[in-house]
């Protein structure tokens, strides 16, 4: 019979705790031993052989080894099962007798396969009484049907008593796996009816089989038991069958390099948990895991390297979580781990947390020490979604908000994801934005602190649906970059913001203007043929133009940004690195840009003349900036405080709200025009407030 299941999803049945699971085991395991004393008080190992001891030592030998060597059976998950073939000879005992022989000979298989394999004291003993039982059912069957003694010795087998034989092998069929069920049912809180109607097919073709064979065996017995081995021959092959069956399941549904759960079989595992979970109410984690800079490595140091720590990862996930976990390798250097029975979100967070601080220790690999920084996100069922192809897609949103936020982990967030009904309406509706002038722009001017002139402007795109109104910058940029569509706004404000600035230089107001790009324009090698063919159309000066990219943006992949910057730099536009210190950027990469100016991020800015902290990492980023060359420009100044601060300490240029709110070209235009000598101006008026309702990500 089934020795034991790994269990739905890979997890294994939970211990007995519970009191009802206590006295459960100790009702059976005290039952067995009852059962056992009784039978061998009436009728000893060693007595009803009824001289034939050959037969009985060769059934004895069959049934220990059966016991020793099951035949492992695949579940259909990479979990696997073990089918005792010792049932055939325990039951051939059973009907031939003598059952106290019987029960010897199979508590001493048992004994010896469970101490062999350590398993507990409680489980060793429930094994045993669970063994006793089944077999003095089993034999009470046949002894009532067949009309033999209970307590009778050794028979031979007739064959006009085929059906008290069948109706012994059900017998035994039908306790001991209402017996293992019951344990499953009561240490996972399910019904014992839904694990049998789990199990039942599977085990009527396994176990149903090795049962339906102990009446032929009892005429092989009763004509030679030297035909004994001849029927083992079948079993045996079908072990060998059963082993290599085993050994390509593995390998079909495993990482060659890893040793983990590949892709197929994590679903597997993951639609098994969603089902349990389901039906019990619980809740199940999925995390996506991708590990930062993986091909930097394999280009500088070789894929046996990259191979090396991939193998790392693997062993430290494995490490750090649950027993139950399932951890899968998805290809390249993105894992998946499958946690079921989770608390609450926070938890799954937080062991999220402590799987990416078990990864981040060095290690060497010959003698090069390396360390590992990934990013994970995670999503929880039933809240963020009930099948296997909604959770792990959300999972793998929260990954990239991670990397996009330059943070170790994030839960799913709705907001962020692109692919909610709302989300795929704005992205139908987004090149018509574009290209039917939906979209605008709007400008939020710089100031120079040296001489007190506005000198620039920061060009911001704005989306005027139709029918949603004003849509937040944060929603539709977002889902541009997702989409490979920011290409088509970035041209959008370039081409509009370089017109504008045009228009300007004709009427007189000498400014420069700043624009946005996008991480994916970083990326995209044909973005500086793009910007020269915009200034060439615009006939401006290249150098009226700054070009502004995030450090973090930078940070992404920090070759390909430089290579790009590099052409931009080439074509004369100025280059600025927007909301630095939020970022990683070293000052190997800031030398390296070679760019013009720093934006100190406004959350430095905002508690400049109230926190000291913020003051001294301020003025040490303008003395930083200065001494390599470069211009700085702080945004988010809200008031006159930290504007006198800023000019005190020799920052270049300020934007922020005290000076004003980004206002369309009119209302600039004619803030512009209005704005007294000093930069004391709060905004524009009330009746533009409606214009200006979002800022920009």
């Amino acid at each position: 019979m089934t020795q034991g299941s790994t269990g739905a999803a890979g997890k294994p049945a939970a211990p007995a705790r519970s009191h009802r699971l206590t006295a459960f085991v100790s009702l059976v395991i005290a039952a067995g031993a009852v059962t056992a004393a009784l039978v061998w008080v009436q009728q000893a190992p060693w007595s009803g052989w009824n001289g034939q001891r050959v037969i009985l030592v060769v059934l004895a030998l069959a049934l220990f080894l059966g016991e020793v060597r099951p035949i492992p059976i695949s579940r259909g998950d990479a979990s696997t099962d073990q089918i005792t073939i010792s049932t055939t000879s325990a039951l051939i005992l059973v009907i031939t007798g003598p059952i106290g022989f019987a029960l010897a000979v199979q508590c001493v298989a048992v004994l010896f396969d469970d101490i062999r394999s350590r398993r507990s004291p409680l489980k060793i003993a429930f094994n045993f009484s669970q063994y006793v039982l089944t077999l003095v059912a089993a034999r009470a069957v046949f002894s009532f049907l067949a009309h033999h003694a209970f307590l009778g010795r050794f028979e031979p087998f007739r064959t006009y008593e085929l059906g008290a034989a069948l109706a012994a092998g059900v017998t035994f069929f039908v306790v001991n796996l209402w017996l293992i069920s019951a344990v499953v049912a009561i240490a996972s809180r399910q019904r014992v009816v839904d694990i049998l109607r789990e199990d039942l097919r599977f085990q009527a073709t396994t176990s149903g089989v090795l049962v339906a064979l102990a009446p032929v065996g009892s005429i092989c017995v009763q004509a030679s038991p030297f035909l004994l081995p001849l029927l083992a021959m079948p079993l045996l092959a079908v072990h060998r069958s059963a082993t290599l069956a085993i050994k390509h399941e593995q390998e079909s549904l495993h990482d060659p390099l890893s040793g983990l759960a590949n892709r197929l079989l994590f679903r597997e595992r993951a639609e098994r948990a969603l089902a349990e979970c389901a039906r019990a109410g619980s809740q199940v984690a999925v995390m996506i895991i991708d590990l930062d800079h993986f091909k930097e490595i394999n280009d500088t140091l070789g894929h046996q390297v990259g191979d090396e720590r991939l193998i790392e990862v693997a062993r430290r996930l494995e490490a750090s979580l649950p027993a139950h976990a399932t951890v899968a390798r998805l290809g390249g250097d993105e894992f998946a781990v499958l946690i079921a029975d989770v608390e609450s979100s926070d938890e799954a967070v937080g062991m999220a947390n402590g799987m990416l601080t078990a990864l981040t220790a060095a290690f060497t690999v010959g003698d090069i020490r390396l360390s590992i920084q990934a990013s994970a996100g995670v999503a929880v069922a039933p809240m963020n979604g009930d099948d296997v192809f909604t959770i792990m897609k959300r999972a793998d949103v929260a990954m990239y908000d991670a990397k996009r936020e330059r943070a170790r982990v994030r839960l799913y967030r709705p907001e962020n994801d692109t692919h909610t009904p709302r989300r795929l309406e704005l992205l139908t509706d987004l090149r018509t934005g574009v290209e039917s002038n939906q979209m605008f722009l709007v400008y939020q001017p710089k100031l120079d602190l040296g001489t007190g002139a506005v000198t620039g402007a920061e060009a911001l795109v704005r989306w005027s649906h139709p029918t949603r109104g004003l849509i937040a910058p944060d929603e539709f940029i977002t889902l541009a970059e997702n989409t490979g569509m920011i290409g088509l706004i970035t041209a959008f404000v370039l081409n509009q913001a370089l017109d504008q600035l045009r228009s300007w230089q004709k009427a007189g107001l000498e400014l420069d203007v700043s624009v946005n790009i996008s991480v994916r324009d970083l990326g995209d090698q044909g973005f500086p043929d793009l910007v020269a063919a915009a200034l060439e159309r615009s006939g401006l000066e290249p150098n009226r133009l700054t070009l502004e990219v995030t450090e973090s943006g930078v940070m992404t992949d920090p070759r390909r940004a430089i290579e790009v910057l590099d052409k931009l730099r080439a074509i004369g536009v100025r280059l600025a690195v927007d909301d630095f210190g939020t970022g990683s950027a070293s000052l190997t990469y800031l030398k390296q840009l070679a760019i013009d100016e720093l934006k100190i991020d406004k959350s430095f800015i905002t508690n400049y003349a109230l926190d000291p902290n913020d003051g001294i990492i301020v003025r040490s980023t303008v003395d930083l900036a200065h001494n390599l060359g470069l211009w700085v420009v702080a945004e988010g100044v809200e008031d006159q405080a930290t504007l006198d601060g800023l000019r005190m300490i020799g920052c270049d240029t300020a934007q922020g709200y005290h000076l004003s709110r980004p206002m369309p070209t009119r209302e600039f235009e004619r803030w512009l025009r209005a704005r007294p000598p000093l930069p004391n101006h709060r905004g524009p008026s009330a009746e533009l407030v409606p214009f200006l309702a979002f800022e920009s990500a």
